[in-house]
């Protein structure tokens, strides 16, 4: 069993996009869970009433993108701004930090919003990008700009992914709600 871990360890090592999309997608979909056990199973649990199933076709939708769209998106846009800005100076960190939030952050948004839509049969993709995309784009903002700009400025490029990790795991539970607000439940839906 330790040679079987060893091995894993050995192909994460010598595959950083392998990782990548593990530590995201666990993250991503961890913090989707998070929110469903709070909101069926605990609070309602709290409060006496009834408690509901957790929708795994939600976490599925959730799985898909956090495990194989947005953190290969973010491989491939990390490799390139690493090369391409090197130093650490502010000017270099104010360029990457908005360069971030306006070339990776604008598409992830578009794509998270458009794809969730498509996968739970909406007529409409980007509606729900066009209604909610204000507000998560300045929530984005105001969490990302100050935690890219700790990142960029203080986090040794090692430890990046990690740090990022454990500010994406914030983010996706921001986003989570995001998403969420306006959702009705299907159950009362039907009433």
């Amino acid at each position: 069993m330790a040679a079987f871990f060893r091995s894993i360890k050995v192909v994460l090592k010598k595959y950083p996009p392998i990782t990548n999309c593990l530590t995201y997608g666990s993250l991503f979909c961890t913090a989707e869970l998070t929110q469903q056990i709070l909101i069926k199973k605990y609070f309602p649990s709290k409060q006496g009433e009834p408690t509901e199933n957790l929708d795994t076709e939600k976490l599925q939708r959730y799985a898909i993108l956090g495990y194989t769209i947005i953190p290969n998106i973010m491989t491939v846009w990390y490799k390139w701004l690493d090369t391409k800005y090197t130093a650490t100076t502010t000017r270099v960190i104010v360029k990457k930090v908005v360069l971030d939030q306006v070339f990776l952050t604008i598409p992830i948004l578009f794509i998270f919003f458009t794809a969730m839509s498509y996968w739970e049969g909406k007529q409409d993709i980007t509606q729900e990008f066009r209604e909610k995309f204000a507000k998560t784009y300045a929530t984005s903002c105001a969490f990302w700009l100050p935690a890219q700009t700790i990142n960029f400025k203080f986090v040794s490029p090692a430890l990046r992914i990690s740090y990022n990790g454990a500010c994406g795991f914030v983010w996706a539970n921001i986003l989570c709600l995001l998403k969420r607000e306006g959702e009705t439940n299907p159950e009362t839906k039907e009433e």
